[in-house]
């Protein structure tokens, strides 16, 4: 018999997700851009996932782009901030997802940006100490990217407290969230944050598809260019059967959260 111990890699999908994927499998095959019978119901379903997605972490559906996953959707708001809002600094730790450690390398070189890795302690942890202290020191824009938990050890940041100390110094926040988006309550009134991520097989879905949230204040530009899905922010066809999925998926775990949040935290102190 084999035991699976790697759910921070990837979970197993949900059979209620496949179930509610497997429609536009067959039948509703339409093209969501399309006006006519069979795209309409199409794009319902997709923005119907986008409302169930905005309503979990208390933000407005045009707040919600999809992408494939949390690599694509961390570029564009690394690259957003600094092509479209005018970030010259980015502090960050040098623990984070290589998606954001190797792009912000990408970001020094080819636009000239300051980027600063906090150090970390024995357990994985920032010093926000230091970060209060690094934002203090900027010149220009910065930009805060912190994981809300690491990806190999579990640490997780105090995303309360790091909020606060990017507002006082007026600095943007970004927090890649693949690692607890469905497993934690997220609400981005209470703890504003303006920019956060997420992967569908992290938690049930299917692979290849994610979302970024951008707070309604920030216009970027969009990392793919060609039709005007996504408000024009991501074009190409969309991936219907994954945002089904995601919805779904999403859905499922946030009904359960209270439940899913007991079991697990048991089993870990066990």
């Amino acid at each position: 018999m084999a035991v699976y111990f790697d759910n921070a890699a990837t979970t197993k999908i949900d059979p209620k997700v496949v179930e509610a994927m497997m429609p536009f499998l067959e039948g509703n095959f339409g093209n969501p851009s399309a006006i006519h019978s069979l795209g309409r119901p199409v794009r319902a379903e997709i923005e119907k996932a986008r409302k169930v997605i905005a309503t979990s972490i208390n933000a407005s559906p045009s707040e919600i782009f999809f992408t494939s996953g949390g690599t694509e959707a961390n570029n564009t708001a690394l690259l957003g901030c600094v092509r479209d809002l005018g970030v010259k600094n980015i502090i960050t730790s040098n623990i984070e997802h290589h998606c954001i450690l190797h792009f912000c390398e990408f970001l020094k070189k080819q636009h000239d940006v300051n980027v600063e890795c906090l150090k970390v302690n024995d357990l994985g942890r920032v010093d926000y100490e230091a970060l209060n202290e690094c934002l203090g020191k900027q010149e220009g824009k910065t930009l805060v990217c912190l994981m809300h938990a690491n990806n190999e050890i579990g640490t997780m940041i105090d995303l309360d407290r790091v909020s606060e100390i990017c507002k006082a110094h007026d600095a943007l926040l970004h927090s890649d969230t693949v690692q607890t988006f469905a497993h934690c309550q997220f609400d981005v009134q209470a703890t504003p944050v303006d920019f956060m991520v997420c992967s569908a097989h992290k938690f049930h879905g299917p692979k290849g598809i994610g979302f970024l949230y951008i707070k309604g204040d920030h216009k970027i530009s969009p990392l793919l260019y060609g039709g005007s899905q996504e408000r024009n922010m991501r074009a190409g066809t969309e991936n219907i059967l994954g945002i089904i999925g995601l919805g779904k998926a999403t859905e499922l775990t946030y009904e359960n959260l209270e439940k899913d949040e007991a079991q697990i935290s048991g089993l870990r102190q066990y």
